[in-house]
């Protein structure tokens, strides 16, 4: 991978990564904003959207631009646990642990929900614990850690849908839809060798892992004003009490939300979050961790009514 280019600071590092990922995907500034504040949240994401709207493309050019160890395992119906974890292989009477993929800094994991549920849950255990175990032995992942996992919504044959529970790992679940007409007509002037953008290779490695720890330092740095703090804790308690809510959002939910918050305001190039950053992260955080009942109520609806009325 190339040199790693510095940065004056998180917000310069925004603006340059959308500019490096354009480079490949047109029309999606706003999801590379939202991927840059999760690796600094030390978050995972999950893109879902149509086939054809580059969430394999964005998600590889992302981990280019991190400038971190990347990895890709394409799910299907057939991979086991043991590719993503690894296994001990005794060879000449000698034990040795070989790592699986999952040992990197960025796991792009395609089409998570072509993959069984044991599949599934050994990759979301290392996503919690950032740490695999095989045979009671506990192998450490490398810092940073994060995974880019795509799905489908509009597949029908051999699809595991994540549970609710897992989708609690996630810290954003980012739809890619298809991007304006403009973009489209850009997207046709790339270079491109048979149908895939073949520019990745120009990408500019901005963080790095040193760029990385830096960043985080910042975050942990950020101040939190007292009105935030209860207006995330507010939003996460009311969307446990609204009718037609069958679960609400967890505990880590709240902390998921405070961190996204923190990293947004860091990219922004403020020092302390603010009201609007909370209520700007909060439908990326949330949504995906709500479950309705089935009388027509939507998670977004859900939502909104938590926003406009949080228990404070």
């Amino acid at each position: 991978m190339a040199v790693t280019v510095a940065y004056e600071s998180l917000h310069a590092l925004r603006e340059r990564a959308k500019e490096e990922v354009g480079k490949v995907v047109v029309g999606q500034g706003h999801a590379v904003e939202l991927l840059l504040v999760a690796a600094i949240a030390r978050g995972h994401v999950l893109l879902e959207g149509p086939p054809g709207t580059a969430k394999t493309l964005l998600g590889r050019a992302t981990a280019y631009v991190l400038g971190a160890n990347f990895n890709r395992v394409q799910f299907t119906p057939d991979t086991n646990p043991t590719e993503l974890v690894g296994e001990n292989i005794t060879r000449a009477g000698e034990t040795k642990f070989v790592q699986g993929t999952i040992f990197t800094n960025v796991l792009l994991a395609d089409e998570i929900n072509r993959t069984p549920p044991r599949t599934q849950s050994a990759l979301l255990e290392a996503m919690a614990e950032r740490a695999v175990t095989v045979e009671g032995r506990v192998h450490r992942l490398p810092d940073p850690f994060l995974v880019i996992a795509t799905q489908n919504p509009y597949e029908q044959e051999g699809v595991f849908p994540l549970p609710e529970s897992n989708l609690d790992r996630f810290l954003f679940k980012i739809y890619i839809d298809y991007c304006d007409i403009e973009s489209e007509v850009e997207m046709l002037r790339l270079p491109h060798t048979g149908v895939t953008p073949d520019m990745l290779g120009e990408i500019q490695p901005l963080v790095g892992i040193v760029g990385l720890d830096k960043a985080r330092l910042e975050l942990d740095a950020t101040e939190v004003p007292e009105e935030v703090a209860r207006l995330v804790v507010g939003i996460v308690r009311r969307t446990r009490e609204l009718p037609g809510v069958m679960l609400g959002a967890s505990s880590r939910a709240a902390i998921h939300l405070m961190s996204a918050t923190k990293a947004h305001a860091c990219l922004e190039g403020r020092s302390a979050v603010t009201v609007d950053d909370a209520l700007e992260m909060a439908p990326y955080v949330l949504t995906h961790r709500l479950i309705c009942e089935d009388d027509g109520t939507t998670p977004e609806e859900v939502l909104r009514m938590a926003m406009e009325s949080p228990l404070i």
